[in-house]
């Protein structure tokens, strides 16, 4: 029988099936957007590490994190030229230059192991 079919939990197996629940059904994970399949690495995929595409410097729309719209602030600060390509799927909002540590892919490993078995109870 499956550890992640008995009713206690500890909580590591809690974290890793609320990471589950939570995260792992975006579309990042499920490897197609807009019926375009993910180039990106399923571990990049998983943790945000870049453009589901691998465009580089792609931006179209995305997050904006200065707002121009600030009392006092009447220049075209945090204005964003978007250069969009038709796909329909969104730019990275990451570091795609980020490396990971180690542990981080274990724990996609041991992860993705999990989520073979999880039947979401």
């Amino acid at each position: 029988m499956s550890s992640t079919l008995i009713p206690q939990k500890n909580g590591d197996q809690t974290n890793s099936r609320k990471i589950l629940s939570k995260s792992w059904n975006q579309e990042n994970v499920i490897g197609t957007i807009n019926n375009k399949k993910r180039i990106l690495t399923p571990f990049r995929a998983a943790n945000n590490l870049g453009d589901f595409l691998i465009r580089k410097n792609y931006v179209c729309g995305g997050p904006n994190q200065i707002n121009p719209g600030k009392t006092g602030t009447k220049t075209s600060i945090g204005s964003i030229i978007s250069a969009c390509d038709g796909s329909g799927v969104d730019g990275a909002s990451c570091n795609p230059k980020f490396v990971s540590d180690s542990s981080d892919y274990v724990r996609f490993r041991k992860l993705r192991a999990m989520n073979k078995n999880y039947t979401g109870r």
